[in-house]
């Protein structure tokens, strides 16, 4: 939502039913180490829930070139599964590319509490920078899309508590 380095020639705000929006991915290379994971989004199946997001319509004359970048990027583990699924949009779409979680994986870290996750998050730094910069710039996007809802308001303020009091 907020790193879109594939080529696109517009986006829109968009929901996707039946998923949410969850820190259970755990990564030991882009935002964390080895011995300091980190945790990255995933979407996870939840009847119950919706995401809401942006969706990137791709060029035509560049969709090859950004779907092969595109599967670079997430593909390279095995924690995304891609789907299809049919998204609402403030424009007609077809349906939409989308990476779900699979949670047979060894990256699935699970339902963690916010406590577990901000532990990880406050400390883990990667080749991408700091964990927790990760989770204010996903914030940031989410604000700027009008599609905050505050569902990490109380991660986000953990975070910088154990950064503040270590």
């Amino acid at each position: 939502m907020w790193d879109t380095d594939i080529p696109f020639s517009d986006r829109c705000a968009a929901r996707l039913e039946g998923y949410r929006r969850s820190f259970c991915v755990w990564t030991a290379h882009a935002r964390g180490s080895v011995d300091s994971p980190g945790l990255a989004l995933g979407l996870v199946r939840d009847r119950t829930s919706y995401c809401d997001g942006v969706a990137l319509k791709l060029d035509n004359a560049r969709r090859d070139a950004a779907l092969e970048q595109l599967w670079e990027r997430e593909m390279w583990t095995d924690i995304y599964r891609p789907i299809w699924q049919a998204v609402t949009a403030s424009e007609p779409l077809p349906n939409a590319i989308v990476f779900e979680v699979d949670k047979a994986s060894a990256q699935y870290a699970g339902d963690l509490s916010v406590d577990e996750a901000a532990h990880y998050i406050a400390i883990a730094h990667g080749v991408f920078g700091a964990c927790r910069d990760y989770l204010y710039a996903t914030i940031g996007a989410l604000r700027e899309n009008g599609s905050y809802s505050g569902e990490f308001d109380a991660l986000y303020n953990r975070v910088e508590s154990l950064r503040t009091n270590g």
